[in-house]
């Protein structure tokens, strides 16, 4: 079978249109957040907000680059001088070998991220990702939660934004990346083998809570697959604001409903063209092996709490 790379649900490059179904039965859910963190130290006001931080938690090959760059447009004078922060490496180099000092990368990150939420101007608005050699939003959320209270104690408010897909095709597009980590099939097929494995890969849900920060970066406390999930649940609903699955159109409207920022087209960036051809075997197996490492339960909780998904089962 041949899959194309990208996201199941391509985003528009001019704001949607809602209109209503013919059908009256049909109201497809938001793919958004409406739930507000619970991070949050106090009430908010109406929208669009008058200042404030939107920061962009970066996984690999979910559309992100897409994002970025599309933050990256309001730096410019023309479009609102929105100042973007990033400070991020890779963490393995193409002899397939983790590159040394990566806390250096942490300890700079942070320094960078705890300068750029502080002296908000009374209408400034500010933007940024979290991406590779970043310090694992699991061990380290005392600082989304300090960020967040310094920018609230301001009187602005801190837009905390992620994008997640399918994790089947998410897992699957990772092979593209076969050959800068001088990996092979074999190995990248059986990466998910063992709960704890090779950190040169990581799923969604590893890299959401330990990002990819040496050999035992996947899953380093060898915690079972429902911690996982219930800890990734945990951290997306006291953190985030804006919860995206593969919708960069819904995921844009949200961000302009929060911040009132002209309309931008998103680039549509770092796309690999060719297909990416697996067996049925590799398929399944892949797919397996992601049902045991909590991704599946993972996004199918995401949906129902961010989508509406089976909603319509409430009331059986």
């Amino acid at each position: 079978a041949a899959y194309l790379d990208y996201p199941v649900l391509e985003y528009q490059q001019s704001r949607r249109k809602h209109q209503a179904s013919n059908n009256p039965h049909h109201n497809p859910p938001s793919t958004t957040t409406k739930l507000l963190p619970t991070a949050a130290t106090h009430p908010r006001g109406s929208t669009p907000y008058n200042c404030g931080v939107v920061f962009f938690f970066h996984v690999p090959s979910t559309g992100g680059a897409s994002i970025a760059n599309w933050f990256r447009k309001y730096a410019r004078p023309p479009n609102g001088n929105i100042t973007f922060y990033q400070k991020w490496t890779r963490s393995i180099g193409r002899d397939g070998q983790f590159r040394p000092n990566q806390h250096q990368v942490h300890d700079a990150f942070i320094e960078g991220m705890n300068a750029h939420v502080e002296n908000l101007a009374a209408n400034e608005w500010r933007s940024g990702q979290y991406h590779l050699v970043q310090p694992p939003l699991n061990s380290t959320e005392d600082l989304w939660y300090k960020w967040r209270a310094t920018v609230e104690s301001q009187g602005c408010q801190m837009i905390n934004t992620i994008m997640l897909r399918d994790p089947l095709n998410h897992a699957m597009s990772l092979y593209k990346i076969l050959n800068q980590k001088n990996g092979t099939r074999e190995e990248w097929m059986d990466h998910l083998e063992e709960p704890s494995g090779t950190g040169k890969w990581a799923t969604m849900l590893d890299f959401f809570l330990y990002n990819i920060n040496g050999p035992t970066g996947r899953n380093p406390h060898n915690v079972t697959k429902e911690e996982k999930v219930r800890r990734g649940i945990e951290l997306l609903q006291r953190h985030f604001d804006v919860v995206s699955l593969g919708d960069h159109t819904e995921f844009m409207e949200q961000v302009l409903n929060y911040t009132g920022w002209k309309h931008l087209d998103m680039p549509h960036m770092n796309v690999h063209k060719k297909p990416l051809e697996f067996t049925k075997k590799e398929v399944e197996k892949l797919y397996k092996l992601l049902v045991r490492n909590g991704d599946v339960d993972f996004v199918d909780a995401v949906k129902q709490r961010y989508s509406g998904h089976l909603s319509y089962l409430a009331d059986v």
